[in-house]
């Protein structure tokens, strides 16, 4: 399971929408180019090493190298989560996307390559300096930009794409109920929280590796 590539799509993201909020400060872009050198190397390392299967969520697995791997990218957040933390979240996301597969709302390939043609033409507009970061991070993962914005990309955005499309869905059907706007990420959360906790009773979640600890 390769899920190196989502920080530079989130980062795509945030870069694209730079117009919206007005340019990003050199203070904002600073810290991000300055830890390319450390997700590169220490990467590599991860990548190097002995892959185990933690746990398999439906047909897909996650590895000690994907959690690794998710938890460097991540650190350009600022956020210091461990790796029992990563996994669950991991985990909550894996099973969003599969349920969106259930509920017949996934987005095609060809809706991804789309997004991600589209979000290309967004950086293509802003500063030059935000579009050398978006390009040195494409480095930082070992693939041209051809290959990021063909290859890389759209499986990427067909992924976001499906999860929006259902939160939505859930959101139509009043599955999950909003009071106000501003509430839509926190009852995703816990919409998150309790498909997680019932995917861990009912074995759609396997822990592979007996040293994990999953709180159900």
């Amino acid at each position: 399971m390769k899920k190196n590539n989502k920080l530079i799509v989130s980062l795509g993201i945030l870069l694209a929408g730079v117009f919206t909020f007005g340019a990003l400060s050199s203070s904002a872009i600073d810290p991000l180019t300055s830890d390319l050198n450390r997700i590169k190397i220490n990467t590599e390392i991860n990548n190097k090493a002995e892959e185990k299967v933690l746990v398999q969520v439906g047909n897909q697995e996650i590895t000690n190298t994907d959690v690794l791997n998710y938890k460097e990218y991540n650190r350009t957040s600022q956020s210091n989560f461990t790796d029992s933390e990563v996994l669950e979240h991991m985990i909550k996301e894996e099973l969003f996307l599969q349920l969106a597969e259930k509920e017949g709302v996934s987005a095609t390939l060809d809706e991804g390559r789309q997004e991600a043609k589209k979000m290309k033409d967004l950086l293509s507009q802003q500063p030059i300096e935000v579009q050398e970061t978006h390009k040195k991070f494409i480095a930082a993962d070992g693939v041209t930009e051809d290959e990021h914005w063909k290859k890389v990309a759209p499986p990427l955005y067909q992924e976001l794409l499906s999860k929006q499309n259902l939160a939505e869905k859930l959101l139509n059907d009043q599955v999950v109920l909003l009071k106000e706007s501003s509430d839509i990420a926190l009852v995703l959360n816990q919409y998150k929280e309790q498909l997680y906790k019932s995917s861990l009773s009912d074995g759609t979640v396997k822990i592979m590796d007996k040293s994990i600890d999953l709180n159900e």
